[in-house]
């Protein structure tokens, strides 16, 4: 195991690449922390959750924002060229036979 000497967290690997910041406790916490040009496009997509998801509770769950009913029904995230959306086993189900095209 590894721990690294800046935020203490332990690795498996030897310099594990990883953010030595503290996550983001909210929502609105998380699209601030990221840059201006996506915070924008993280808006959009929350809005859009908030929208289909009535009901629904935003929370941080692996360090990315997350629309919870329960359980984790899908996780957004941006990263340095792209975001992802991560949806939840239900989701993926659902749509299994438009998945496999």
């Amino acid at each position: 195991m590894w721990k690294c000497p800046e935020c203490g967290r332990q690795f498996e690997q030897h310099n594990q690449k990883h953010a030595c910041i503290e996550p983001p406790e909210t929502i609105d916490e998380y699209i601030t922390m990221q840059p201006e040009g996506v915070q924008s496009l993280l808006r959009s997509v929350r809005d859009a959750l908030r929208e289909v998801l009535p009901g629904s509770e935003e929370r941080i769950s692996w360090r990315m924002p997350t629309f919870w009913k329960k359980r984790n029904i899908i996780h957004f995230t941006s990263f340095k060229n792209h975001m992802g959306i991560y949806p939840g086993e239900e989701a993926i189900a659902h749509f299994a036979d438009k998945l496999s095209h």
